[in-house]
């Protein structure tokens, strides 16, 4: 099955970060309690280029709801976050190449083998 923005289906995007929120919810719980675990949330790319727009209506724009719409059915350039939480989450900041991802979790993983 695809995701959401592949499919640019909208609702299936709600299902998905409905989803999505309750496993990051849970891991960032654990990790709170536990003290020792680095929670680190990415993607490897956006699909669809979904914006959020207002809901046309018959007197023209209803900005009371939304609407989801779609740039492409393929991937963009949009810049993709990268959220941390936990030791180490201070070296997942700013701006870089996705395969610099890489290098920040080995290092991650390194630190914590090397605790006493």
């Amino acid at each position: 099955m695809i995701g959401g923005g592949h499919a640019n289906d909208f609702e299936y995007i709600i299902s998905e970060m409905n989803d999505f929120d309750r496993a990051i919810g849970a891991a960032l719980d654990f990790a709170k309690k536990d003290g020792n675990t680095l929670v680190i949330v990415t993607a490897d790319h956006e699909t669809g280029g979904l914006a959020l727009s207002s809901t046309p209506g018959p007197n023209g724009s209803d900005y009371n709801a939304i609407t989801g719409t779609f740039s492409t059915g393929g991937h963009t350039a949009t810049l993709i976050p990268v959220f941390a939480f936990g030791p180490g989450a201070e070296n997942f900041s700013g701006v870089y190449e996705n395969t610099g991802i890489f290098q920040r979790i080995l290092s991650a993983s390194q630190i914590a083998q090397n605790k006493p």
